[in-house]
C-alpha cells in the first residue's frame, strides 16, 4: 500500500487499510455501517435527480420506462392511499435513495413522502453513472446532485442522512460542495459524509466549518466522515454535543485544531484517525468519557500517543512508525490491535510482549502484525493475567533480508497468559528459520515444560511449514496445555478455513493461490506433522492437517 494512497472507504467509523477493502483498518477492523445506507443491486434509474420534479409536473411517470399503465394498478395493490402518511413515509425513508426515488414516480403518497426523504446517499452507483465516461459523470454528478438538494431545500426538507461520494472525481469545483454542505448541513442533521479525491498537487478542499457553526446543526450532528480535505478547526465552531462517532481520513488538520475539535465532543464514543500527517502527538483527554473505540491507522508523523478516556475498551494501531504509547485509564481496555506493515517499525513482537503489561494490564483479546520482525521475543517475567485470545502473525516484509525469527520464543506470550483460552498464529515461510527436522523425534522437545497452560483449549497454526522451531512449538503446547481441545495445523498459507474452497471444507470458490515453491514445502509440512506431531496429539484433542487442496492447489509459478 502506497503510504501516500487514501483508501476508499465506506461508510462507517472503521477504516480500511486500503482502498479496495473496507476499513478492515481499520481496520479490522468488524466494520459499523448504518442501516439505512446499505447498496442494493437494483436497475439504475436514468436520472434520480429529476425524479420528484418530473413526477410532480407529470404525474406517476417514470423515466426508465413508460409505467404509467400501471400506476393505478400498483396504487390499488399496495393501498399506500389507505395507510397513514406518517406510517407510509416510515417506511418510505428505509428505502436507498435510487428506490426511494423510483416509488415516487408511481404513487402520490409516495410522491409526497418523497419531498419528506431525509437519508441521501448521492454517489455513481445511486445517480445511474457507473456506465458512463469520466468526462460525462463528472458533468452529470454536479447536475444531479445540484436538482436533489436544491428540490429537497426548497421544498422544506430536513436531511438527516447526506453522504457524497466524490472520490472518483477531481475537478468538482470547491463552490458547488460548499453550497451543497450550506443548504443541507442544518438541525436536524445527523449524518454527513463527505469523501474526496487525494490530490497531488496538496490543493485539497477545505470544509467549511460554518457549517458546524450553527448552533442548532451542530448539536444535531452525532456521525462526521470525511476523507481528503482540510479541517480548520476555529473558535466558532459550535458544541458537537451528540457526535458519537467521528473519522478524519487523509484530514489536513493541526494537534491544535484536533484538540479544539475534540473540547467540543464530549460525547464521542467512536474516533478513527487515518493518514492525517498533520498530528505527531495525539492526546486524547480525560473529558471523552463516552469514548469506547479508537483507532489510530497510518499516520506517518505520529510520534506520541496519550490516552486518558476511562472507558476505552478498543484500541487499534496500525501502519506508520512506532510511537510511543501510553493509557492512563486502562482499566476498561479490553482489546488491542498492532498491526504494522511499514519495515521502520521492526520488532513489534518485542515491543508488544515489553509494554503491553503496563499500556493495556486487562487486555482479554490481543491481536498483534509484523512485517518485519528480525529479533526473537523476550522472556520476560511480565504477565498478561486477563488475557483470552492471542492471535499472532509474523509476514513476509518487502525488504529481502535471511529468515531469522525463531517461532519457539512465541513461547514467551503463552508463559506470560495463565488463562489464555484461544491462540492462532502464522510465520510464514519467508520470516522463520528453516533449520530442518531430521532424526529421531523424541529430542523435539526443547525444554520441560515449566508452565501449564491449563486454560488453553484452541490452537490454530497457519502457514505451518516443515521449520523445527515451528515443530519445537507445537510439540510444546502439547505438551502443556492438559485443557487443549483442538489443534489444526494449515500448511496451505491460508490464514484459517475461509480462505479455502467448499471441496476443502471452507466457504469460497477458491483456495488461495500457492507458488510452486510453497507447494513443495506444504507436502514437507504434512509429512512432518504426521512423524513428529501426530503421535504426540491426546486422544481428546481433535487434531486436523489442513493439507493443499487437489482441486485448487496446482503449483504456480
Amino acid at each position: 500500500m502506497s503510504p501516500g494512497r487514501a483508501p476508499r472507504l465506506h461508510p462507517g467509523p472503521l477504516p480500511s487499510p486500503s482502498r479496495s477493502s473496507a476499513i478492515d483498518a481499520a481496520g479490522g477492523a468488524t466494520q459499523h455501517r448504518p442501516s439505512k445506507l446499505r447498496h442494493t443491486t437494483t436497475t439504475t434509474p436514468a436520472d434520480a435527480g429529476s425524479v420528484p420534479s418530473s413526477a410532480e409536473t407529470h404525474g406517476a411517470t417514470c423515466q426508465q420506462g413508460d409505467v404509467s399503465h400501471g400506476a393505478q394498478y400498483m396504487r390499488e395493490e399496495l393501498g399506500f392511499e389507505k395507510i397513514p402518511e406518517d406510517i407510509v413515509h416510515h417506511i418510505h425513508s428505509h428505502l436507498h435513495v435510487q428506490d426511494a426515488a423510483r416509488a415516487a414516480c408511481v404513487s402520490r403518497v409516495l410522491l409526497r413522502s418523497w419531498r419528506r426523504y431525509s437519508n441521501l446517499r448521492l454517489d455513481d452507483r445511486t445517480l445511474g453513472l457507473t456506465g458512463k465516461k469520466y468526462e460525462d459523470r463528472e458533468i452529470s454528478i454536479i447536475d444531479k446532485v445540484n436538482k436533489i438538494l436544491e428540490n429537497h431545500y426548497s421544498n422544506g426538507v430536513k436531511v438527516k442522512t447526506l453522504l457524497l461520494d466524490l472520490y472518483d472525481y477531481k475537478n468538482i469545483d470547491a463552490s458547488y460542495l460548499d453550497r451543497w454542505l450550506e443548504i443541507s448541513v442544518k438541525s436536524g442533521t445527523e449524518e454527513l459524509y463527505l469523501m474526496l479525491q487525494p490530490v497531488m498537487d496538496g490543493n485539497y478542499y477545505s470544509f467549511p466549518c460554518s457549517v458546524l457553526s450553527d448552533k442548532a446543526a451542530a448539536s444535531s450532528i452525532q456521525t462526521l466522515f470525511l476523507v481528503s480535505c482540510i479541517f480548520h478547526s476555529t473558535s466558532t465552531l459550535g458544541c458537537l454535543k451528540r457526535l458519537k462517532s467521528l473519522n478524519l481520513s487523509m484530514v489536513h488538520i493541526t494537534e491544535e485544531g484536533f484538540g479544539h475539535f475534540l473540547s467540543k465532543s464530549s460525547a464521542l464514543e467512536w474516533l478513527v484517525v487515518h493518514g492525517c500527517r498533520g498530528i505527531t502527538c495525539l492526546r486524547i483527554p480525560c473529558t471523552l468519557q463516552q469514548l469506547k473505540i479508537l483507532h489510530i491507522t497510518t499516520c506517518q508523523m505520529m510520534q506520541v500517543v496519550e490516552i486518558d478516556a476511562p472507558n476505552l475498551c478498543t484500541l487499534c494501531y496500525s501502519g506508520g512508525p512506532l510511537a510511543e504509547i501510553s493509557v492512563r485509564n486502562s482499566s476498561q481496555l479490553k482489546d488491542v490491535t498492532f498491526w504494522f506493515n511499514y519495515v521502520s517499525a521492526p520488532a513489534i513482537l518485542s515491543y508488544a510482549r515489553a509494554r503491553l503489561p503496563y499500556i493495556a494490564p486487562n487486555v482479554e483479546c490481543l491481536t498483534l502484525r509484523s512485517h518485519k520482525e528480525n529479533f526473537n521475543t523476550p522472556v520476560l517475567s511480565s504477565k498478561l493475567i486477563h488475557l483470552k485470545k492471542l492471535e499472532i502473525g509474523v509476514l513476509k516484509s518487502e525488504e529481502a533480508f535471511a529468515p531469522s525469527y525463531d517461532a519457539f520464543s512465541l513461547v514467551s506470550f503463552l508463559d506470560a497468559s495463565p488463562v489464555l483460552d484461544s491462540f492462532v498464529m502464522w510465520v510464514e515461510q519467508d520470516v522463520v528459520m528453516q533449520d530442518p527436522v531430521v532424526g529421531d523425534e523424541a529430542k523435539y522437545s526443547r525444554r520441560k515444560p515449566d508452565c501449564c497452560y491449563n486454560s488453553l483449549r484452541q490452537v490454530t497454526i497457519s502457514s505451518f511449514s516443515s521449520a523445527k522451531s515451528l515443530v519445537e512449538l507445537t510439540i510444546h503446547i502439547l505438551e502443556s496445555a492438559p485443557s487443549l481441545q483442538r489443534l489444526i495445523l494449515d500448511t496451505t498459507h491460508s490464514h484459517g478455513t475461509l480462505v479455502r474452497c467448499r471441496a476443502s471444507g471452507g466457504i469460497c470458490g477458491q483456495c488461495c493461490e500457492m507458488s510452486v515453491t510453497a507447494l513443495a514445502e506444504a507436502h514437507r509440512a504434512v509429512e512432518v506433522a504426521g512423524r513428529y506431531i501426530a503421535g504426540r496429539v491426546p486422544s481428546g484433542v481433535e487434531f486436523q492437517v489442513l493439507e493443499p487442496c487437489s482441486r485448487c492447489h496446482t503449483g504456480n509459478p
